[in-house]
C-alpha cells in the first residue's frame, strides 16, 4: 500500500502542470455549466424537464472542455483519432453525469446545484485519467 501511494504521489508531482491546468479548465467548465443550466432552467425554459436542461448544457460545455484540454492540458493535435477517443470518453462521462443528476434530483429529490457539484467532482477524476491514458495518446499506443 505504501509503495502504491508513493507511486501515485510521484506521478502527481510529474503531472502537476497538467493537473493544475485541468483543474482550472474544469472549474471554468463547472461555472459555465452552472451558469448555462441556471439560464436555461430558471429563465429561458423554467417549465422544462431539469434532466433534459442539464443534458443540453453538458453537451455544449463538453465540446468547450475538449478544445481547452486538447490545447492547454494535453497539448494534443486535433485529429480524427483524438476526437473519436474523446467522443467515447465524453459519452461515458455524459452518461455518468446525467445518471448521477437524475438519481440525485429526480429520484432522491436533492438540490439540483448540489448534484451538479457532486457529479462534476466525480466525473473530473474519471475524465482526467481517461484523457491522459486514452484520448490524447498516440493512436499507435492504443489497443483496438
Amino acid at each position: 500500500m505504501h509503495h502504491l501511494l508513493e507511486r501515485v504521489l510521484h506521478r502527481a508531482h510529474r503531472e502537476k502542470r497538467s493537473i493544475a491546468t485541468f483543474l482550472i479548465i474544469g472549474i471554468s467548465c463547472l461555472l459555465l455549466t452552472l451558469g448555462g443550466y441556471a439560464l436555461l432552467s430558471r429563465i429561458l425554459w423554467p417549465s422544462g424537464p431539469r434532466t433534459v436542461e442539464y443534458a443540453l448544457t453538458v453537451i455544449v460545455v463538453t465540446y468547450m472542455n475538449y478544445e481547452a484540454n486538447r490545447f492547454f492540458t494535453f497539448r494534443g493535435a486535433r485529429n480524427k483519432a483524438t476526437l473519436s477517443r474523446f467522443a467515447i470518453v465524453a459519452v461515458c462521462a455524459f452518461t455518468l453525469q446525467n445518471i448521477i443528476f437524475w438519481l440525485g434530483h429526480d429520484v432522491l429529490g436533492l438540490w439540483d446545484v448540489g448534484i451538479i457539484l457532486l457529479s462534476t467532482a466525480i466525473v473530473a477524476f474519471f475524465t482526467f485519467a481517461s484523457h491522459r491514458l486514452f484520448t490524447f495518446r498516440s493512436s499507435s499506443r492504443v489497443v483496438g
